[in-house]
């Protein structure tokens, strides 16, 4: 009897390891799916668990139709457009923007999406990996990514699937958090109650994993707090004039934007309309990405 037991186990644990070894074999994939709208061409050597997470991060893509909206925020006049008492300088002149239609992912790209992306963490830093205390696990957002990191992701993403990912324009992120065409005139993206919609240093000592606050009137899930997201622009300054569809094509000051704050960060930085900008080489705890993709 107890040899019995003996072998059923063994037979159980080796059954176990041969599913996950096979889950994780790797083959030459070389055919078109259609996912969500997108005709994918997968190219390459992918796993079962690669696919999976390639699969799920193009479901996550969300149309935002185009439109027209107020970008920026202004303290000085209660009356005036797009009044906020915590604007800040980089925030104004308020103008007006006008963007097309394109797709942006529900969720912050995630550690697991990352590393079925590219086989690996962030970098080979021993000091820049993802960390329990920062937040690690599939599900959690991937930070400590440089602007090249993400260039490298987003181009072996987009060799694999035959798709045209990018990250957004600074203009797509704000008019996104904003709710699109059914912008709403809140304080942070989905809502004028923090706690409800972000992580941020009110209610947070680490990253989280995605999705698990309100998302905002576009099914968008973090796009106020958990982590910065880069933006495609490089920084600039804002004017009056009414423009569309732009971007900050120009290396200037050689910094890139960042939005929607973090879970290090204190509600101000949460905020729409709040700006952060740092150099191509930055990388820390607080820092991620969003995918999008133009209209198809």
């Amino acid at each position: 009897m107890i040899r019995k037991i003996k072998y059923s186990i063994i037979y159980s644990i080796t059954l176990c390891l041969c599913i996950i070894m096979l889950y994780n074999c790797k083959k030459n994939i070389h055919e078109t799916e259609y996912i969500n709208g997108f005709e994918v061409q997968w190219n390459g050597r992918f796993s079962k668990n690669q696919m999976s997470e390639i699969r799920d991060a193009i479901n996550s893509m969300v149309f935002v139709q185009g439109g027209t909206f107020l970008m920026g925020a202004q303290a000085d006049s209660i009356d005036g457009l797009n009044y906020d008492v915590d604007a800040g300088p980089y925030e104004t002149p308020v103008h007006e923007v006008s963007v097309g239609g394109f797709y942006i992912s529900n969720i912050e790209v995630t550690q697991g999406l990352w590393k079925a992306v590219m086989n690996e963490t962030p970098n080979d830093e021993s000091d820049m990996q993802w960390e329990d205390h920062y937040g690690k696990g599939d599900n959690y957002p991937a930070y400590r990514i440089s602007y090249n990191d993400a260039l490298n992701f987003i181009s072996k993403l987009n060799e694999y699937t035959g798709l045209s990912f990018t990250l957004p324009t600074e203009a797509q992120w704000e008019y996104a958090a904003r709710g699109g065409v059914e912008t709403q005139n809140t304080i942070y993206s989905g809502s004028n109650d923090i706690n409800s919609v972000a992580w941020t240093t009110s209610n947070a000592s680490s990253s989280k994993e995605v999705k698990t606050k309100s998302p905002n009137a576009l099914g968008l899930y973090d796009m106020s707090g958990n982590v910065w997201e880069m933006c495609l622009d490089w920084y600039m300054d804002y004017t009056e004039e009414s423009v569309t569809d732009p971007i900050c094509e120009e290396y200037g000051e050689g910094y890139k934007v960042f939005r929607g704050g973090s879970w290090n960060n204190d509600n101000r930085q949460a905020r729409v309309s709040c700006r952060y900008k740092q150099g191509v080489h930055y990388r820390d705890y607080q820092t991620g990405i969003r995918l999008v993709h133009p209209n198809i």
